[in-house]
């Protein structure tokens, strides 16, 4: 497997001819995620839905560079919310992680198995909750993109994750926060914003990473902050941070 790395772009080796690939990939129709081929098919030419994510491992580039990964060669890896996969399969051929993902959508366990299988990079994907999935001590990395504001307990998913990892492991969490300029400590309850019956809660930055102190967790650090510029979503930001379960 490459990577294109300056525009994060993952390119999965298929044995399959181009049409043959082609016609597989239809079936999974729509796509939201551009997955490239190594037989010069991409995903970016089927039907797609909005938006759709052209450089999916952009979160995990920016973990990339703050994490010593190369440590974890051979650990194990849990993604949660893992979509199709890409994480998961990035992780287990650039590291040689033993890499498993969880999502609450078949489809995206379904296409994610499918992947696995059509690249050759062993990995497992499993139907589960980030509110229930529980293996202790388990993991030495957790990535935890995109989820943790759809959640109805999004401490419970903390607090699981901090026991699922090994002492001396590493949470990844990218999410959405709502930081309001009088107050750090309101959250905003999101219940069906842009009609969406999956989102919940933004938690504040100040909450979020008062949360984490309480499951136990140490060695917090914001990554990356991206803020609008107007209106009410103004308050809210896209955040990446990483902390660590001490040994």
């Amino acid at each position: 497997m490459k990577l294109d790395v300056k525009n994060r772009v993952l390119t999965l080796p298929t044995s399959l001819s181009p049409d043959e690939l082609r016609e597989k990939l239809r079936k999974w129709e729509p796509w939201m995620i551009r997955i490239d081929f190594t037989n010069g098919v991409s995903t970016s030419e089927c039907k797609q839905l909005t938006p759709f994510a052209d450089y999916p491992l952009g979160k995990f580039g920016v973990v990339e560079g703050a994490l010593p990964l190369a440590e974890f060669a051979g650990g194990k890896l849990l993604d949660v919310g893992c979509n199709s996969g890409y994480n998961s399969l990035y992780a287990a051929a650039r590291y040689g992680m033993t890499s498993t993902g969880i999502d609450v959508f078949p489809r995206h366990i379904e296409v994610s198995r499918f992947l696995s299988e059509l690249a050759g990079i062993p990995a497992d994907f499993l139907l589960g909750n980030a509110e229930n999935f529980s293996r202790p001590e388990q993991f030495d990395l957790i990535l935890h993109f995109g989820t943790l504001y759809h959640l109805p307990n999004p401490v419970l998913s903390l607090t699981l994750a901090f026991e699922n990892l090994k002492p001396g492991g590493y949470l990844a969490l990218e999410t959405q926060v709502y930081d309001h300029p009088e107050d750090d400590k309101i959250c905003y309850y999101m219940h069906m914003q842009n009609n969406d019956p999956s989102n919940f809660w933004a938690l504040s930055t100040s909450v979020l990473k008062n949360c984490l102190e309480l499951q136990g967790f140490g060695g917090i650090r914001e990554l990356l902050k991206v803020v609008p510029k107007q209106g009410l979503a103004r308050h809210m930001s896209r955040i990446i941070l990483v902390a660590q379960r001490p040994a």
